[in-house]
């Protein structure tokens, strides 16, 4: 019989920063509750597999550690797959489409309209450290100043309070933002702006490849049969427009299942990072 899904966060939650832990239980201490396109996404597939899902939060920068030391079992917060993660670790089949884009002070948005205006303005970026975002502004304005923030949505309060001029940020999460709450009319993505189209995936450690095996092929079903659309659009969110098809066949792999199996339980690392991973009072 398959275990009902629980979220059990642990440890405390440090304000303003996607560091330490979330409280135990479905909601956080300040009363707010864990939600998502990923966390509804790892939480059926987790169920699909029989096991609970619980969730971690971490600081991405560190999330390979965090996986390494087996205080996480799956990375699965937005991640975009790169040749150096698959290098690495046992990445999972892509499910989502993303691009890194420019977010602005809403009045900037014709004054950084282009890279070549960025670069002449001197602008001051910022991108989560460890990011696809901090990589671009790595590669393509290596020239300017590049805070890295703890999270995305500090890189979006630098430019809220004037310390950056660019944040460079994941478009599902743009998106988001910009549409909602303080960012509303503040901030403002620019247009015809974007850096390579990426996608996204989920990393297990590189051993064990029966515990994606076994996600890919949970994935496939839960696509198949329209859960996955069912979460992609809600009442505070649509990610719709990016999902991927998933056609993915078990080979019947088994590595570190056991662990899992033993254990009962798939610890999810994740971030702050609406509308994949967030917090709702």
């Amino acid at each position: 019989m398959k275990k009902f899904l629980t979220v059990l966060l642990a440890g405390c939650l440090l304000a303003g920063a996607c560091l330490g832990f979330a409280a135990c239980g479905n909601t956080a201490t300040d009363g707010s509750e864990l939600l998502g396109f990923d966390i509804d996404l790892a939480k059926a597939v987790c169920e699909e597999l029989g096991v609970e899902a619980r969730f971690q939060k971490i600081s991405w920068d560190a999330k390979f550690n965090e996986l390494e030391s087996k205080n996480i079992d799956l990375i699965w917060n937005g991640m975009t797959i790169t040749d150096e993660i698959k290098s690495n670790q046992c990445v999972s089949v892509p499910y989502m489409t993303n691009k890194q884009v420019a977010v602005v002070k809403t009045e900037n948005v014709d004054k950084f309209s282009t890279i070549e205006k960025i670069k002449s303005a001197n602008a001051k970026i910022a991108a989560e450290s460890g990011s696809a975002g901090a990589s671009a502004a790595e590669e393509q304005l290596s020239d300017l100043d590049l805070a890295k923030t703890a999270a995305q949505t500090d890189a979006l309060n630098e430019v809220m309070s004037n310390t950056s001029d660019v944040a460079i940020i994941d478009s599902v999460m743009a998106g988001y933002y910009t549409s909602t709450g303080d960012y509303n009319g503040k901030l403002s993505i620019v247009p015809d702006l974007s850096f390579a189209e990426e996608e996204y995936g989920i990393a297990a450690r590189k051993e064990d490849t029966g515990v994606i095996d076994k996600v890919n092929a949970a994935l496939s079903k839960l696509y198949k049969n329209g859960t996955i659309a069912g979460f992609a659009k809600t009442d505070d969110y649509d990610v719709s427009g990016s999902l991927i098809d998933i056609d993915y066949t078990s080979t019947g792999d088994t590595a570190g299942w056991d662990y899992i199996e033993e254990k009962g339980t798939i610890v999810i690392g994740y971030t702050l990072f609406a509308p994949i991973a967030y917090e709702k009072i």
